[in-house]
């Protein structure tokens, strides 16, 4: 049985389980994606090995997530707003970020219309 190589890297392993997770992946899907075995993507979300920053970045891409949240656990933003809206949004699952952006974007359609177009008059 392997050791887990420290505290940090458990905790970068954890935050991308959660990531993945709410992405709605596998392990094996995600390892697909990322180009490594499944039991590195494993081993790597229990800590027992650390990952490079080529794979941190392809990790972040395949995850919509920031480097902040997989190496922190959340946003350091400067904004806090921003960034709680962010960790929400990142904490869906994908079918319901989806459908979020969706809305959002129906939102910024009805702000750019004419006042006039929005009220029906």
């Amino acid at each position: 049985m392997r050791k887990r190589v420290d505290d940090n890297m458990y905790n970068i392993g954890s935050n991308i389980r959660t990531a993945r997770k709410r992405a709605d992946l596998t392990q094996e899907e995600l390892s697909e994606r990322l180009g490594v075995t499944p039991q590195y993507l494993s081993d790597l979300e229990r800590g027992l090995v650390g990952t490079s920053i080529s794979t941190l970045i392809k990790i972040c891409t395949e995850l919509n997530v920031s480097s902040d949240f997989i190496l922190f656990g959340s946003s350091r933003d400067t904004d806090t707003a921003n960034s709680t809206l962010i960790e929400k949004f990142q904490r869906l699952p994908k079918h319901k970020a989806e459908i979020v952006e969706r809305y959002i974007d129906f939102v910024f359609e009805i702000m750019d219309m004419d006042p006039n177009q929005r009220t029906g008059k």
